[in-house]
């Protein structure tokens, strides 16, 4: 089996490939990194029909390639996942998806902390959404410490980890019943933020278990 995954910053590549090699050590992991959309959504501060291009041209690409199957691992991306699906055959999901209706069904506070800013109504807007489809009312609080990506990338784990943990505790405070680290990128993070004692909800080993699932079916 061969799966594709999308990113937009190369930081996500060693978190999701290690959540394989756990759960699926045979699978081979093609990596398909765009760290320009990233910095471009930064920039313009929305999605526009540029990123709609270059996401749909990241997926044509992880097709051809010969993949049974993609992630969408860049969650400024995901609410758009939908919008990709015409142009390619193999089934693609978002990274977040699973995380976030296991949040929407267990809890109704929910607090997520993001260190891309413009994950942050990205993700609002995707449990708002998986909300209404599950018909359940839910409070969705928002962290955003753009910080935490900077000394990730600086290479600064432990500073990263700390700021991830800083932002959870205050949205502990402001009543959340559960913590969403909502980009893969923050999954080093969970052992400092589960020492506030809430649940808490990272993506890497969800999505890889969702997306084999859906290979599975496909060949099926």
């Amino acid at each position: 089996m061969k799966i594709g995954v999308i990113h937009a910053t190369c930081n996500a590549v060693p978190p999701l490939n290690d959540a394989f090699k756990e759960l699926a050590p045979k699978v081979i992991v093609l990596n398909f990194v765009d760290e320009h959309i990233q910095y471009y959504a930064n920039q313009v501060k929305k999605i526009d029909d540029k990123i709609h291009r270059d996401f749909v041209n990241m997926s044509i690409k992880a097709q051809e390639a010969g993949v049974d199957a993609i992630i969408v691992a860049c969650t400024v991306l995901t609410p758009i996942v939908d919008a990709v699906k015409p142009f390619i055959t193999v089934p693609i999901t978002a990274v977040d998806r699973p995380v976030l209706e296991m949040a929407v069904k267990n809890f109704t506070k929910i607090g997520v902390v993001v260190t891309n800013a413009p994950t942050g109504p990205a993700t609002k807007e995707q449990l708002e959404k998986i909300a209404l489809e599950l018909g359940k009312g839910i409070e969705v609080d928002i962290e955003i410490e753009t910080k935490a990506m900077t000394e990730l990338k600086a290479g600064n784990v432990e500073k990263h980890n700390r700021l991830n943990a800083s932002a959870a505790r205050k949205l502990k405070d402001r009543g959340s019943e559960v913590i969403i680290l909502a980009q893969i990128t923050q999954a080093s993070a969970e052992k400092e933020v589960k020492e506030l004692g809430l649940p808490v909800l990272t993506t890497p080993r969800e999505a890889v278990k969702t997306i084999l699932e859906l290979s599975k079916n496909k060949n099926q």
